[in-house]
């Protein structure tokens, strides 16, 4: 429809990325009278929205049988695409790459269009502590925003610095 194919997973790496600031949450279950730790469990998250998972718990709400799904858990689904019209640049400008070992080869990227991508976190636990033990993790990292450096476009080796914004 627009021409030449081309697909260099910008937005699957930005998922990915999202998905790894959240993979070594654990919570640890301890005794109130020796505070000793009982259990140490990590975390599993998965991509998905939640209410797919609370769907299987609903199925099997005995939680002394083995089930498909352990709580707790993260999952995390992309909710929005919005354009940024404030980091807007001229739509002719492009990414030029001259190879050291080929000087008559040239690499030709367009700038990418500003879209801030809206994710979804959600967790699940049995005991209101677990909650609160994931939550007490993650806010201490975002004071709004947390960096990370992605390597968007490989043909280039385009690396940029992705604000990760917590909003609510």
């Amino acid at each position: 429809m627009f021409g030449k194919y081309f697909y260099n997973e910008t937005i699957r790496k930005t998922v990915i990325a999202f998905g790894t600031l959240f993979n070594d949450i654990t919570i640890k279950h301890k005794n109130d009278s020796t505070d000793s730790v009982i259990s140490t469990i990590k975390v599993p998250i998965a991509y998905g929205p939640m209410q797919k998972f609370l769907a299987r718990i609903e199925q099997q709400p005995n939680f002394n049988k083995n089930v498909a799904i352990t709580l707790p858990r993260l999952s995390f689904e992309i909710v929005s695409y919005q354009y940024d019209p404030s980091r807007k640049i001229a739509p002719i400008t492009k990414f030029c790459l001259i190879p050291d070992s080929s000087k008559n080869k040239i690499k030709k990227v367009f700038m990418p269009v500003p879209y801030n991508i809206g994710f979804r976190l959600s967790f699940a636990c049995k005991l209101q502590d677990d909650a609160l033990q994931i939550l007490e993790q993650i806010l201490p990292f975002f004071q709004p925003s947390f960096n990370i450096s992605i390597d968007l476009v490989k043909s280039i080796g385009e690396k940029r610095d992705i604000p990760m914004v917590l909003q609510n």
